[in-house]
């Protein structure tokens, strides 16, 4: 198991209400749990293969609900259509949903154009270097890993926190109930 962690001021346990973003990925399952402008990114990577890679991002997922006992709402992104991995992000996917259903939760599924919109205030023609720029250059967050600075972003949206014109409108959109997943 490799863990990358991005300190934010958040410890490690809170029973404060948090937002979680998460950037389901087999290269680098992120996610970062916000609280107003603190928060803490873990970037873990599993050794395993097949099954046992997905049992081992499960306990990842489950220990980190476990120490946020106050989780207010969860974004993660959507399903890049035409991936190569289409198959295995969509085992991940649901047992990622199915994990937090598992503490009542429904998260907010995010397409990816509309990430990049809410992060970039465009959704086409963004470069993963772009979305580690505009993290920083938007709310002053610095990350090497741009699954991190995905799970930042999701976080960030479903906080409702955006105040430029194109973020506002990007979480308008995804108030629409075909978002919510139920």
């Amino acid at each position: 198991m490799k863990l990358k962690v991005f300190e934010g001021g958040l410890p490690a346990s809170s029973n404060e209400p948090v937002y979680i973003g998460i950037d389901q990925s087999y290269s680098g399952f992120a996610v970062t749990v916000l609280l107003g402008d603190k928060y803490r990114t873990t970037v873990y990577k599993s050794e395993k293969r097949g099954i046992e890679r997905l049992k081992d991002i499960q306990g990842h997922l489950m220990n980190l609900l476990y120490n946020y006992e106050n989780v207010v709402d969860v974004a993660m992104e959507g399903y890049a259509f035409g991936s190569q991995m289409a198959n295995m992000l969509g085992e991940l996917g649901g047992m990622v949903k199915l994990t937090l259903l598992d503490f009542g939760v429904y998260p907010l599924i995010v397409p990816p154009t509309n990430l990049k919109k809410y992060t970039c205030g465009k959704g086409s023609g963004v470069s993963k270097a772009q979305m580690l720029l505009y993290a920083y250059k938007n709310w002053g967050v610095e990350f090497n890993d741009d699954n991190a600075a995905d799970s930042y972003a999701l976080a960030h949206l479903v906080s409702g926190a955006g105040t430029r014109a194109y973020e506002k409108e990007v979480y308008a959109k995804l108030q629409d109930a075909k978002f919510r997943e139920r």
